[in-house]
């Protein structure tokens, strides 16, 4: 028994120490996204803010993200990444918790915008510096750890936002800059700048000349995954749009509280399997991960089609959409990591990040017209298509990237 739990977690022995502390700043502070969590029951009843209004600001937040995240991957690349992310992140600390203290006015939404910039900003540095750190061998077990991590704080940091939402509400936000604080300050202390010439850098990360666009196009099946990755984004949104409007219309009794269940036994479905996903598949090329994660989306929305009222079928499709979840987070980061020019990380990363933020726009869009016209059978039908159809493409992907690297070796 002892050698199997070895095994598994052998992988996560050997990142460099780095990894680690970018790990436990991740579980902090996505313990402490406060705000988000609860943003829009914040809008709606302590700033009486109607649905209109909170649509309104929830878009603009995204907007914001995205915004936030194609500056803060051009910034990154021109002037390196652990500076930039101090001086970003601090001022997004100053923004959330300036919200604490004018909590109740609506200038709070203004400035929340303006942290939600801030905030993006950080998103593609974080990735870059972790990519910086790590080689090809050891990116899926990294990417891998800084996932579980994400759901660790996920998992930890409503119970804790729901209690202070009641009791404490500036705390949400004071909280917010609080652990964000803790986690800039365990990379001040322990976190060096990355140097190039440290770096282990394969041919495919080796610096290239011109803009980002010029670059993206250099690298075609990086140019083909960025458009395949809206339509994947797309798939996921579904969890939290389509999905809940199945629960709250097959299951009439306590349909909020059984999609609590749902969520939650995503989460720790999460936290067991993604060890041994990475255990069992690691060494599989990313692509093909990232390719039976869509087709597990697509069965696992898809038997959705067939409108049981049973928890047990709910729960069987929970888990297999989340194993696809698993293998899709834990290797599109790294299949991208892997076919990046390294002074193109910071713009590719903040890229990727907008391709996401657009397919989960798009998805409830989409849902909303075809469940208007067609109900949630065609709606879990197109899940389950698109599924079939992002695999064949991934897949056809994977081959054209072995070629070329074929190719390449033997000119």
């Amino acid at each position: 028994m002892l050698k199997p739990i070895s095994a598994v977690i052998a992988p996560y022995r050997k990142l460099p120490f780095g990894v680690y502390i970018l790990f436990i700043a991740r579980v902090i502070n996505r313990m402490g996204d406060f705000v988000n969590f609860f943003l829009t029951l914040y809008l709606t009843r302590y700033l009486g803010f109607n649905e209109k209004q909170t649509g309104m600001v929830l878009s603009l937040v995204g907007l914001s993200m995205m915004a936030g995240a194609l500056f803060g991957g051009k910034m990154t690349d021109a002037a390196g990444r652990k500076k930039v992310m101090l001086v970003l992140q601090s001022i997004g600390v100053v923004c959330i918790m300036a919200c604490g203290f004018i909590s109740d006015k609506p200038l709070m939404a203004l400035l929340l915008l303006v942290f939600t910039f801030f905030n993006g900003a950080v998103k593609p540095i974080n990735t870059s510096l972790m990519t910086d750190m790590t080689s090809r061998d050891q990116r899926s077990a990294a990417y891998s750890l800084l996932y579980l991590g994400i759901n660790i704080g996920v998992a930890l940091g409503p119970i804790i936002a729901g209690f202070l939402f009641d009791h404490h509400r500036r705390w949400i936000f004071w909280g917010d800059g609080v652990t964000t604080i803790i986690t800039l300050i365990l990379i001040i202390l322990f976190i060096r700048e990355p140097k190039r010439d440290e770096m282990h850098l394969e041919e495919e990360e080796k610096a290239v000349e011109g803009n980002s666009i010029k670059a993206l196009l250099q690298i075609p099946v990086l140019a083909v995954y960025t458009l395949l990755s809206v339509g994947a984004a797309f798939l996921y949104s579904q969890n939290n749009f389509t999905l809940a409007l199945h629960v709250e219309t097959f299951f009439d009794q306590g349909s909020a509280r059984l999609f609590g269940l749902v969520m939650s036994f995503n989460a720790v479905t999460v936290l067991i399997l993604t060890p041994l996903l990475n255990h069992f598949f690691g060494e599989k090329p990313a692509l093909q991960r990232i390719a039976a994660g869509q087709i597990l989306y697509g069965i696992g929305f898809g038997l959705l089609a067939f409108p049981l009222a049973l928890k047990s079928w709910l729960l069987l499709s929970t888990l297999i959409w989340t194993t696809g979840e698993i293998l899709h987070a834990t290797s599109g980061g790294v299949f991208v990591a892997n076919h990046t020019p390294v002074n193109h990380r910071g713009r590719f990363n903040s890229l990727f990040l907008v391709t996401k933020g657009a397919g989960q726009a798009l998805g409830p869009l989409v849902s909303g017209f075809v469940l208007a016209h067609g109900g949630f059978s065609v709606m879990w039908g197109v899940c389950f298509a698109a599924g079939v159809l992002l695999f064949m493409a991934m897949l056809a992907l994977d081959r054209a990237d072995r070629r070329m690297k074929t190719i390449k070796e033997l000119s």
